[in-house]
């Protein structure tokens, strides 16, 4: 990709967010930029639909994209958030080139940086930085994320959930539609309206 006027903050803005994985020099960096690509998404738009098998990975400069499925009920669940400096992927699509199991689309217009994930996999095999930065993204935002989550849908109370969710994400509850945020707790709207109704009453009587 050109590194152009335009594009020049979000991949400053990508290089950051590596960083907080694992130290990355401007050599190693300028290997993965040349495989990047700018895209601007609109709200709705599609990037991995289910049952496709996943190329590409997103980084999200801007916007949210959310992962979904059906359940067995037909009752559609928000799997993840990926909001401003995540990166976004059909993680077991790509690695065992399967179809996935999850949609990945635009909760509202979106700029991210789109790369290959085979081109990305045969830098991570060639350059070291890049391959300890890709450890280090996998563990901490796969294996233990998704662990705490598990344990979290076990062990506590919706309520706990909820105030959990907003700690992680503190400016969501604003930008996304209740229905959704619902969805990912494992709650009904109506729960999550009474649970945003009593932690509002137990605020204003503090």
């Amino acid at each position: 990709m050109n590194t152009t006027k335009n594009n020049t903050p979000y991949l400053e803005q990508f290089k950051q967010s590596m960083h907080q994985y694992s130290p990355i020099s401007n050599e190693s960096f300028e290997q993965i930029q040349g495989l990047t690509r700018l895209q601007h998404i609109k709200k709705g738009a599609y990037l991995v639909p289910v049952n496709q098998v996943a190329k590409k990975m997103y980084f999200v400069c801007k916007g949210i994209l959310v992962s979904q499925f059906l359940t067995n009920d037909g009752h559609a669940h928000i799997k993840n958030f990926f909001l401003e400096n995540s990166f976004a992927a059909s993680t077991v699509s790509l690695l065992q080139q399967t179809p996935s199991m999850f949609d990945i689309w635009a909760l509202e217009d979106t700029v991210l940086l789109e790369f290959d994930h085979g081109q990305y996999k045969q830098l991570v095999h060639r350059i070291p930085e890049l391959s300890r930065f890709h450890i280090a993204y996998l563990e901490q935002s796969w294996v233990i994320k998704n662990e705490q989550r598990q344990i979290a849908f076990a062990t506590q109370t919706s309520a706990e959930r909820y105030r959990a969710f907003l700690t992680e994400y503190p400016t969501l509850d604003k930008r996304v539609p209740q229905l959704h945020i619902a969805s990912y707790l494992g709650i009904t709207p109506t729960q999550l309206s009474r649970l945003r109704k009593d932690l509002q009453g137990a605020v204003n009587t503090k």
